[in-house]
C-alpha cells in the first residue's frame, strides 16, 4: 500500500506487517479461551450431575427445544448428536433401575450438548445470527437457574418447620364426602397405563415449561423474552411464602402403606384430633397451593397464540396433572383448589402481551391472593365447620372457580388489553420429533 504525503518528493510505503490488526487475533483468541471454559464448565455440570431426582435434568432437557427453534444447519446437527453421545460416557447414571429417572438422564445428554452449541454459536457468530443464540441461551439457561434455586428454596421449609399440618388437610379433604386424593391413586393402581401416564406427567413439567416458553418465542427472534421465566419465578416465590400458613407434605407421607386403600370413614373425622404432627425432614413442606396446579394452569392460560395441537396437548396435560397430584399422594384435592386462585394472581402481575393497567393489575392480583389466603385460613380454623354438610365446601370450590372465570374474564376484556403480536408460526410437528 502506497501513502503519498504532500511533500511529492517523498514516497513512503507502509509495508503488510505494519498495517497488521492484533486485535482481531485477540479476539479470536479471547473466543478460544472462552469456548473451553464453557465446554469445560458443561462436562463438569454433566460429570456431577444428580440423576436421581428428574426435574433438573428435565430442565436441563429443556434447552434441546430452545436449540432447534433455530433450526441449526445439518453438520451442525450431526456434531450435537455426536457431543450428545460423547457426554455418555461422562455422565453417571444410577443403578436404581428406575426408567424415568434413566430417560431424564437421556434427555439431559440432549440439553447439555444443545447449550454447548448455543454457547459456542454465540461466542463464534456474528451480526444477527449472534443474536439469535442468545435469545435461546439466556431463556435456556434462566429455566435451569430457576429449577435449581426452587429445588433449593423449598427445602428450606423442612428446617423451618420439623412437624406439619396434614391432618388439617387430611380431615379438609374428607369433608368433600371422601378421600379425592385416594380415589385417585386406586384409579392410577387399577390401570397401568393411566399410572404410566400420571408418573410422566408430574415429573415432566420443568421440560413441558421449556417446550412452552420456547415454542411462545417467534422463530429468528433476536431478543430474550422473560415474560414465561418471570411468571415461572413468581409463582414459585408466591408459593413458597405460602407455604408458611399451611405447611404440610401430602397423605402418602403421612399414611405410608394405608394410601390409597384405607382412609378414614367421614363418620368418624369429627372425632379426628388435629394437631401438628412429625414428619421426615426430607419431605418438603410444599402441599398447599399446589405449585404443579398453579404452573401448570399458566401454561394453559398462556398458550394463546400457539399452535391447536399444542393446547389441545396442554389441556391433556392439565387432565392429568389433577390426577397425578392427587393420585401419587403428593397433594389434597384442597392444595389443587387454592392453586387456582394463586394462579390468577400471579397472572395478573405479569399477565405476558397484556397492556393493563396498574389499577386493574393490582385489583386481580389481589383479589386472587385474598381468595387463595381464604382458604388457606379455612383450612387451617374452618375444617371442622365443613363437617356439616359435604355441600358446604363443594360449594365453595365451584363458587371459586366462577370467581376466578368471572375476574379474569374481566380482566381480559377491554379492547385494548392484548399486545399485538407478530403472526406466529404453528407448531412445527419436527419440533416435538
Amino acid at each position: 500500500m502506497d501513502v503519498r504525503f504532500p511533500n511529492p518528493v517523498h514516497t513512503y510505503t507502509i509495508m503488510a506487517w505494519e498495517s497488521w490488526n492484533s486485535s482481531h487475533v485477540d479476539r479470536k483468541l479471547l473466543k478460544l479461551v472462552c469456548s473451553a471454559f464453557w465446554l469445560a464448565a458443561l462436562l463438569l455440570a454433566a460429570r456431577n450431575l444428580d440423576l436421581t431426582v428428574p426435574y433438573l435434568p428435565l430442565a436441563i432437557a429443556g434447552g434441546l427445544v430452545f436449540y432447534l427453534r433455530i433450526w441449526p444447519p445439518v453438520p451442525e446437527f450431526v456434531i450435537w448428536v455426536l457431543l450428545s453421545a460423547a457426554l455418555g460416557t461422562i455422565v453417571r447414571f444410577p443403578l436404581d433401575h428406575n426408567w424415568i429417572n434413566t430417560a431424564c438422564g437421556v434427555l439431559a445428554l440432549f440439553g447439555l450438548s444443545a447449550f454447548m452449541m448455543l454457547g459456542l454459536r454465540w461466542l463464534w457468530s456474528a451480526g444477527s445470527e449472534r443474536k439469535k443464540a442468545y435469545a435461546m441461551l439466556a431463556p435456556a439457561a434462566a429455566m435451569v437457574f430457576f429449577v435449581l434455586s426452587a429445588q433449593h428454596l423449598l427445602s428450606l421449609a423442612n428446617v423451618l418447620y420439623p412437624k406439619t399440618l396434614d391432618l388439617y388437610l387430611y380431615l379438609f379433604d374428607g369433608s368433600f364426602g371422601f378421600q379425592p386424593s385416594f380415589l385417585m391413586g386406586r384409579a392410577m393402581a387399577a390401570s397401568a397405563i393411566l399410572r404410566i401416564a400420571c408418573l410422566l406427567t408430574y415429573v415432566s413439567l420443568p421440560f413441558i415449561m421449556a417446550l412452552v416458553y420456547a415454542l411462545h418465542m417467534p422463530k429468528g427472534a433476536e431478543k430474550p423474552s422473560w415474560d414465561m421465566v418471570t411468571l415461572f419465578m413468581l409463582a414459585g416465590l408466591g408459593g413458597w411464602a405460602l407455604y408458611n400458613v399451611v405447611p404440610a407434605t401430602g397423605p402418602i407421607y403421612i399414611l405410608a402403606t394405608d394410601f390409597p386403600w384405607r382412609a378414614l370413614p367421614y363418620t368418624l373425622l369429627h372425632k379426628l384430633f388435629l394437631q401438628a404432627i412429625p414428619v421426615s425432614p426430607d419431605v418438603p413442606r410444599n402441599a398447599i397451593p399446589s405449585l404443579h396446579m398453579a404452573w401448570v394452569l399458566l401454561l394453559s392460560w398462556n398458550a394463546k397464540g400457539l399452535s391447536r395441537v399444542l393446547r389441545i396437548f396442554i389441556a391433556v396435560y392439565l387432565a392429568l396433572t389433577v390426577v397425578s397430584t392427587l393420585g401419587t399422594g403428593e397433594h389434597y384435592f384442597v392444595d389443587l383448589v387454592a392453586a387456582i386462585p394463586f394462579a390468577l394472581s400471579v397472572q395478573a402481575v405479569v399477565s405476558p402481551n397484556t397492556i393493563a393497567t396498574v389499577s386493574r393489575r393490582a385489583l386481580v392480583g389481589a383479589s386472587g391472593l385474598v381468595m387463595t389466603l381464604g382458604w388457606l385460613l379455612l383450612v387451617r380454623f374452618g375444617g371442622k365447620a365443613m363437617l356439616l354438610s359435604p355441600v358446604l365446601p363443594w360449594g365453595l370450590v365451584v363458587l371459586t372457580g366462577i370467581l376466578v372465570w368471572k375476574i379474569k374474564s374481566w380482566f381480559e376484556s377491554s379492547a385494548d388489553s392484548r399486545v399485538p403480536q407478530p403472526p406466529r408460526e404453528q407448531l412445527d410437528l419436527e419440533v416435538l420429533s
